[in-house]
């Protein structure tokens, strides 16, 4: 093998290599001074969630009561004290958000269920929240459409 060919191996090979072990870069969203992410499908996504968490302080996670996580929830939360602090449709099953220390009521909407809940942030820490609603239609199941078995 010549030196060209192979020097091209291996950088094809580095190549190979680092796009096999990249991160899903997570872009946080800003509305109204509060940051958050959401998503977490994949294995990739869910990596990169991990390694996201110690940076909000209100994590959410959407499962069915049967297991399967959810998408496409509508959530709202607002201080106990106030007007509506964000409203977000979640793009999988997690919702990280960075909110001031307090109070907080969450609502969350799929389809024609609702659920409730109020939660303490702390000053230092974090609150997670995870929610299992009954199991909807296949519309927001993150799972194989199509998928037998």
């Amino acid at each position: 093998m010549s030196r060209f060919h192979r020097g091209a191996l291996l950088a094809l090979l580095a190549c190979i290599v680092h796009v096999g072990h990249a991160q899903t870069p997570l872009t946080p969203v800003v509305r109204n001074g509060i940051s958050y992410i959401t998503g977490g499908v994949g294995r990739t996504e869910v990596d990169a969630f991990r390694s996201a968490a110690s940076r909000y302080n209100l994590r959410m996670t959407f499962a069915s009561k049967a297991g399967s996580y959810l998408a496409e929830v509508d959530v709202s939360i607002w201080p106990v004290t106030g007007q509506r602090l964000m409203r977000v449709w979640t793009e999988g099953p997690f919702l990280f958000v960075r909110v001031p220390p307090g109070t907080y009521r969450i609502e969350i909407h799929l389809r024609s269920q609702s659920e409730m809940r109020t939660v303490q942030v702390p000053a230092s820490g974090s609150t997670e929240v995870i929610f299992h609603l009954e199991d909807p239609d296949e519309c927001g199941v993150i799972k194989l459409c199509g998928s037998h078995g």
